[in-house]
């Protein structure tokens, strides 16, 4: 779908307030769905917007996705993952892509979205969130991304249709071997 000023309000960013504008620019990053052995799925709380969302960030030059996800991931939680699968890359603003910052500047980001073994580490905060834990899917925080919202119902599905694979309690187990 092509952007411009006559459909623009029908879209929404990541924290599901319409747009009043074509983004700024494109960002290209990656994301992580993490779950615990009980099937709860890690968070942060942001220190730029204070929403809740999954970690990750953007690609540095150079870099692949999973490179990029390993490196945020341990940033911004302590945690050392394994990205076991791409679940989906999103690129459409439905899927609410963007964000716009504190300064005004709105990026619309391409992602790509791994579901993740946690390897090792305890999680500690970093400068980039106020908060960090983890959640029920059922149950999330208030002010949690909407985008964060689809990309965890994604993995959730991802996961049921492989479940032989990516049963959490199975990826757990064998992140302890």
């Amino acid at each position: 779908m092509n952007v411009d000023a006559r459909n623009i309000d029908s879209l929404f960013d990541c924290r599901g307030i319409a747009l009043t504008k074509v983004p700024d620019e494109i960002g290209v990053s990656a994301s992580a769905v993490i779950f615990d052995r009980f099937g709860q799925v890690l968070l942060q709380k942001r220190s730029d917007i204070g929403w809740w969302g999954l970690p990750g960030g953007k690609l540095e030059i150079g870099e692949n996705f999973q490179n990029c996800i390993v490196r945020e991931v341990k940033e911004e939680t302590n945690l050392v993952v394994d990205p076991k699968n791409l679940i989906k890359v999103y690129s459409d603003l439905s899927d609410y892509t963007a964000i716009e910052y504190p300064d005004g500047k709105l990026v619309q980001y391409i992602t790509a979205l791994f579901v993740c073994k946690k390897i090792s580490g305890y999680l500690n905060l970093s400068k980039e969130s106020t908060d960090i834990g983890y959640y029920d899917p059922q149950k999330l925080p208030e002010q949690t991304l909407f985008s964060a919202k689809l990309r965890v119902k994604d993995t959730q599905k991802f996961c049921k249709r492989n479940q032989g694979e990516f049963d959490v309690v199975k990826l757990e187990e064998r992140s302890r071997s």
